[in-house]
Formats: C-alpha cells, sequence, structure tokens
C-alpha cells in the first residue's frame, strides 16, 4: 500500500508564544448556574480546574480575558463569563465539561464564536473556548478531512484546496466548522454536493458525563443522526471527519448589479428561474444599502462547479436578463471567492440578522421588503436569497436531524451598525421588518439563522425529528448541560 500523504494546518509557534496567561487564583468567585441561579466556586476548586489544563484558565481579573470574552456578534459584549477555559486538547475539553456538570454551571461552547444569536458566550457561567484546536489534516488518496473543533472554514478550505479537493461549507470564512456543521451547513456548493452534514463521515465528542465518544454510521449511530442538524446540544465536537471532493482551485464566478428600482422585475426572474435549475449552479440573489446611503442595490450572485463548456449556455439566460448596471465573469480562485463576504461580515460589530425558508414566492412581497430596506444613518442594510434543491432535497428527511429537506429558499435580512447606543432602535426596526415579511415566508428556518426564537419556535423547527431528538437529548443530555443553542429538550 502507498504511504497515504497528510497535510496539516496547526497554530505557528507564534500564534502559541501569545496564549494568554491567568493570573493566580487567591479568591473566591460568583457564579452562575444553569438554571440562573447563584453560586460560589472556591479558591480550591479554581485552582484545581487551572492545574488540569494543557493552556490556561481566564477569571474576570486574567490578562486579556476581555479580548478573549467577545465573539463575532458585538451585540452581546456585555456578557461576562466567570471561567474561559481555553482549551488546545480533548483532555482540557473533558475536565472542563466535568467541572461544568460537577458545578452545574451555566456552559457555552465557542468553536468560531459566530453565533449571531450569542449562544457561544455566557453571563456569570463557562465558557468552553476551542479556538486553539484548529488542526486540519488532509488525506487526498482517500479525499478525507480531520479537523479540529476549534477551526475556522478557511483553514479547511485552504487546506484541502491544497489538493484540489473541496467539501461544502460556508461562505464567510471567519465562521466554525464546528456551529456551520453542527446546525447543517449551507453553502455554494450545497446543491452539488449536499450540506456539510451530508458530507461528514464522523465525529469525536465529548459527551456530558465527560466522555470522549467516536459517533459515524457505524459506531453510536443514534448520536450520529442527532448532531447532524441538531446543533451542540449533544456535546462538544473535539474533531470532525469530512468526505472531500475533486473539484479543481477554481470556478466560474459570475456577478450582476441592478437599481433597485427594478426589484419587482428581478425578483420575478430570479424566482423564476432558480426554480428549475442545474445543480451544479448557486444562484443568489441579494441587496444592500451601506451606512452612508449608498445603495449596492441588487445584486446576482452566480457560481458553476460543472463543465465549462455547459456553463456558458447555462447562465446566458441570466446574463440577458434585464439592463444590469454592473457585470463580471470569469474563473476564480475559490478560497478567493470564500472570503468575499468577510469584509461586511466583520468580527465586533452589532448584528440583528434573521432568516426563513421560503417555499413560494408571493410578488406582493416586494413593496413592503423595499418600504422597509431603507436605509438609516450608521446601519448596514443586507438581504440575501439562495436555493436550496438539488443534492439537499434527494436525502430522505428523517436520514438526519436537519428536516428541511424540501424547503425550496433561504431568505435573510437584517442589518449591522457600530454603535451599540442604536442597537435598541435597529433591533426594534429588524423585529418589525420581519412581521411585516412573515405572512410571505415558511415558519421555519436554518438553525444557524436563530435569532430571537422562542422555545416553542425552535421545538416546531425540527417537524418531525423532534421526538426522536428529544429523547436523544434525554439518554445523552437528560440535565441538559449543553442548552445554549436551539434548543432541544429533554424528553423525561
Amino acid at each position: 500500500m502507498k504511504r497515504r500523504t497528510f497535510v496539516k494546518s496547526t497554530l505557528s509557534a507564534a500564534a502559541l508564544a501569545s496564549v494568554p496567561v491567568s493570573r493566580g487564583f487567591g479568591f473566591e468567585l460568583p457564579a452562575i448556574t444553569s438554571t440562573g441561579a447563584a453560586t460560589t466556586l472556591t479558591q480550591a476548586e479554581i485552582r484545581e480546574l487551572a492545574k488540569s489544563l494543557t493552556l490556561a484558565l481566564l477569571t474576570p481579573d486574567s490578562h486579556r480575558y476581555h479580548e478573549n470574552r467577545k465573539i463575532w456578534n458585538g451585540m452581546w459584549d456585555d456578557k461576562h463569563p466567570a471561567l474561559i477555559v481555553q482549551c488546545m486538547d480533548v483532555s482540557d475539553v473533558i475536565n472542563a465539561v466535568n467541572f461544568a456538570r460537577t458545578h452545574d454551571l451555566l456552559l457555552a461552547v465557542r468553536g468560531g464564536g459566530h453565533s449571531i444569536s450569542g449562544k457561544s458566550v455566557c453571563h456569570g457561567g463557562m465558557v468552553i473556548d476551542l479556538s486553539y484546536m484548529r488542526s486540519v489534516q488532509i488525506d487526498p488518496q482517500r479525499k478525507t478531512a480531520r479537523v479540529g473543533g476549534g477551526a475556522l472554514l478557511s483553514d479547511l478550505d485552504r487546506a484541502a484546496q491544497r489538493f484540489g479537493l473541496v467539501t461544502p461549507s460556508g461562505v464567510v470564512s471567519h465562521t466554525g466548522v464546528a456551529g456551520l456543521t453542527l446546525g447543517g451547513g449551507i453553502g455554494r456548493l450545497m446543491r452539488k454536493y449536499g450540506l456539510t452534514i451530508d458530507n461528514l463521515l464522523s465525529v469525536e465528542i465529548v459527551t456530558p458525563d465527560g466522555r470522549l465518544q467516536r459517533a459515524s454510521d457505524q459506531e453510536n449511530a443514534d448520536l450520529f443522526w442527532a448532531v447532524r442538524g441538531g446543533g451542540g446540544n449533544f456535546g462538544v465536537v473535539t474533531a470532525f471527519e469530512f468526505r472531500l471532493h475533486s473539484m479543481g482551485t477554481e470556478i466560474l464566478s459570475c456577478g450582476l448589479a441592478y437599481p433597485l428600482d427594478q426589484a419587482k422585475d428581478v425578483f420575478k426572474f430570479y424566482f423564476d428561474f432558480s426554480r428549475e435549475m442545474p445543480d451544479e449552479l448557486h444562484f443568489g440573489l441579494s441587496a444592500a444599502i451601506q451606512e452612508n446611503g449608498d445603495s449596492v442595490g441588487l445584486f446576482f450572485g452566480i457560481g458553476y462547479a460543472g463543465s465549462l463548456k455547459e456553463a456558458e449556455r447555462i447562465i446566458e439566460p441570466i446574463r440577458k436578463f434585464g439592463k444590469p448596471s454592473f457585470e463580471a465573469i470569469g474563473m476564480r480562485n475559490f478560497v478567493e471567492l470564500q472570503s468575499m463576504g468577510d469584509a461586511h461580515n466583520e468580527h465586533g460589530r452589532n448584528y440583528y440578522i434573521k432568516g426563513r425558508h421560503m417555499n413560494d414566492f408571493d410578488p406582493d412581497m416586494v413593496d413592503p421588503f423595499i418600504e422597509q430596506f431603507q436605509h438609516a444613518p450608521s446601519r448596514f442594510t443586507v438581504m440575501r436569497i439562495v436555493r436550496f434543491g438539488g443534492a439537499i432535497e434527494r436525502v430522505a428527511k428523517d436520514a438526519t436531524a436537519w428536516p428541511h429537506r424540501d424547503a425550496k429558499w433561504d431568505f435573510e435580512v437584517g442589518g449591522s451598525w457600530p454603535n451599540p447606543d442604536l442597537s435598541e432602535k435597529y433591533v426594534q426596526w429588524g423585529r418589525d421588518y420581519w412581521k411585516t415579511l412573515d405572512s410571505y415566508m415558511a415558519d421555519t428556518f436554518y438553525v444557524n439563522e436563530l435569532m430571537d426564537e422562542g422555545q416553542s419556535h425552535v421545538n416546531a423547527n425540527y417537524q418531525g425529528n423532534y421526538k426522536r431528538l428529544s429523547k436523544l437529548k434525554q439518554k445523552y443530555d437528560p440535565k441538559n448541560l449543553f442548552r445554549l443553542n436551539a434548543n432541544i429538550e429533554p424528553s423525561g
């Protein structure tokens, strides 16, 4: 047998040299339990946990605590965890989970920290921080990737693309692999290769009882079913194994822009065309108004991951539609394409973004959409629609925990702003906007676009898979230790 070639992407020595070091723990520490009650951690308990870790335990007086408690969405900068456990390996995760369970602490898990709803940080509890567990190992012969629980999409894309390989993932490169995958994983290649979870071969997961378990179709198959769309409800995934596909390092990309006053025609064309199109085609509609009031207008974003001989024929009707104010077409480096959305999704801004599925298009929605989609000083307003279907809908609704195989489109709209003093005003704008649009949408949503939905809405969103998920939650996490997510309540 030929020796397999492996490529490993890990933290550099310089990055490790900057790991924050905690100060002494000569104090008792107030904390919050999983039910919101007050508790106190003793000096001895804190020291014992700190001594068990490879990296660092951060408390509110630790060096760089405030830098490390913040996540992508600045809306949640007011959350101050009692403890941040920075994990380097599986033993650190096990020790952290055992400590949180023993002391019944409110517990959050941070991979990439991209949770829109702020679930990857908590106030007064413990944060398990996986951001130093970013290894990526590629086996080009088997076409698989082994990915650490703290890796970002950019880590995975860059490592796989060295061999012209890819697995379908999201469209903002500083998103965490873990959160994206556990929620399903939608992106540019989903119609051809399926959701990210459809390319997941196995996970290694620390369950609430502190055990490291492997889950796949052959081992702990019920747990493997649950983590594919059930979010972080069942433990801390420390490693993912993905199937990779040969694609090369470039993809045909095309963009066309239209002014907002053409909205009715643009919407109609988009929905008509995207109903029936080949699996290789990614076709999205987006819109944006910048903080200074400049309108980016409406934008068709196209990616084609198929034969170039067919590409021109397939996208020709889109290019001939209307009178675009801008057009760009050509081959694009896939890694560069995957990071194009990063600038408009920067860390630290305040975000109110929400999504719903759409199963039909009502032209009457265009007027209220445009009316609400207006400029406000200091707010960047954005919308995007993407087509599901293709490989996604060829998987049975109960084959994984992700039940939305028959959803047609995903519609996301919201805004971001740098000034936290404007948050109350703009959050209310976002809620009012969604009240206006609600009647045109399905009552289901992509779980990674969870914003402020209540528990009953979350339960209903799992549809026919909820009862099975609830029973598995009772089996693996009966006390609901992992509750900061799109929570599945234990059946007991």
